[in-house]
């Protein structure tokens, strides 16, 4: 698909350069064909350059989305850890005022 624009876009700038030259149609043709071989190459080459950039730029965003889906995974961990400690903490409230026989009424912690 690339390749088919750049060849034929190449082709119409080739005509467009012949026609504003003032050569008659016949001569437009054959400046056209003279360089449609030039124009391959050029469009093969572009191609295969916007190609492999396309996809080191695709290389490069799965490996910045995994590296995100790291940082994330820790983030939630690192939540459910301070979330554990709530609640240790609570318990650990919670048992401290039955051995002292003391009424305890706090509430457990909240889920964020």
């Amino acid at each position: 698909m690339v390749f088919t624009v750049l060849f034929l876009g190449g082709l119409a700038l080739e005509a467009h350069r012949a026609y504003l030259d003032g050569l008659p149609s016949v001569e437009v043709t054959r400046a056209v064909w003279e360089a449609a071989a030039y124009v391959a190459i050029g469009a093969a080459a572009a191609s295969l350059v916007l190609t492999e950039v396309g996809r080191i730029v695709m290389v490069i965003a799965r490996r910045l989305e995994e590296g995100l889906e790291r940082v994330r995974e820790q983030r939630r961990e690192e939540g459910r850890e301070e979330e554990r400690q709530r609640w240790l903490d609570w318990y650990a409230r919670r048992e401290a005022a039955e051995r002292r026989g003391e009424r305890f009424d706090e509430p457990p912690p909240a889920g964020d």
